[in-house]
């Protein structure tokens, strides 16, 4: 079992690695981050027992990887859950369904947080054999862009939902502003009649077409 203990410092994984089927991961007052954005699985099932006081674990994963949260929350958060005391039992929206490779999360954040993020920018992961990881873990591997991709897809999903927000207000104000010009003609339309005569002098100075005196003129 792989061990990364965060405890008034940062245990981090990036890079190219070959996860074990059994990870614990701890953070106490301190961080823990794992990242798979390059990681050589060997193992369809990858279980993490995750444990977060005063600190926080957080799991990068492929777009293509299922990522299963069952924990518990006690004044923090665990996976989408949160709260004074939450048990989460839930599955990362934004991974595939169809992947040969799953990572489930169990454990308990008091004061802390347990959270996984999908690396939109990564390689789709691949279930490879022993020999097959151990040769490519040999060769000369890339740099890890983990840091600049999640900063930037933050940057871009925070700007999505700005414009989001902003088209939803236009669209209101496009809306308030119709509806008014539509009131508006509707209250042309019924207040015209004959031959544009509007309808208050209609009533008060003509009787079915044919001008009344009015006294006074």
């Amino acid at each position: 079992m792989s061990r990364f203990v965060g405890f008034l410092n940062g245990a981090n994984q990036y890079g190219r690695w070959i996860p074990e089927a059994q990870i614990k991961a701890r953070a106490i007052a301190g961080g823990a981050t794992l990242d798979f954005s390059q990681a050589l699985f060997t193992e369809p099932i990858i279980t993490i027992h995750a444990t977060a006081f005063w600190g926080g674990v957080t799991l990068i994963v492929p777009p293509n990887v299922t990522v299963e949260q069952d924990g518990r929350a006690i004044l923090g958060g665990f996976g989408s859950c949160g709260g004074v005391y939450r048990s989460a039992h839930t599955s990362l929206a934004e991974c595939t369904s169809n992947s040969d490779v799953t990572i489930r999360v169990v454990g308990t954040a008091v004061m802390g947080a347990v959270k996984a993020l999908v690396n939109r920018n990564a390689p789709f992961a691949q279930l490879l054999t022993w020999d097959k990881a151990q040769g490519t873990l040999l060769e000369p591997a890339p740099a890890s862009t983990t840091r600049e991709d999640m900063r930037q897809q933050i940057l871009n999903d925070a700007l999505a939902r700005r414009l989001a927000s902003a088209h939803l207000a236009a669209a209101a104000v496009l809306q308030a502003a119709t509806g008014t010009q539509t009131c508006n003609a509707q209250v042309s339309q019924h207040g015209v009649v004959a031959q544009g005569v509007p309808a208050s002098a209609a009533g008060r100075d003509l009787a079915q077409g044919v001008p009344v005196a009015v006294s006074g003129k």
